[in-house]
């Protein structure tokens, strides 16, 4: 075997290597932030339909159901994302503004009934 061929077979290996860490990452990437993210939304939709009046349980339960459909619905977006940083950038940021807007609504004075 030559120099040239050994250079040649170990980009190879380092390119596949790479290629597959990249993709471990964006699999982890989106399972894990797949369902933070759908879990912020989930608590979302819960805090705001109690606020809006209705039973907290029923709200709760709704939205539950609703979920897993949520959470579907990001995987399917996530798979179809071509652009890594895009994808961190959704899931990681709609996780974050959705957890602040919980806790901005459960901060929120009850309603005067």
């Amino acid at each position: 075997m030559t120099a040239m061929a050994a250079t040649t077979t170990s980009h190879n290996r380092a390119r596949k290597l790479r290629a597959g860490l990249v993709l471990a990452f964006r699999l982890l990437s989106i399972v894990v932030g797949g369902y933070f993210l759908s879990a912020a939304l989930t608590a979302l939709g819960a805090a705001g339909l109690a606020g809006l009046g209705m039973d907290r349980s029923e709200a709760v339960v709704l939205m539950s159901m609703l979920g897993f459909i949520i959470y579907l619905l990001v995987l399917i977006w996530a798979f179809a994302e071509r652009s890594l940083p895009r994808l961190l950038a959704v899931t990681l940021g709609g996780t974050a503004v959705g957890q602040g807007l919980v806790y901005w609504l459960s901060m929120a004075p009850p309603a005067l009934s």
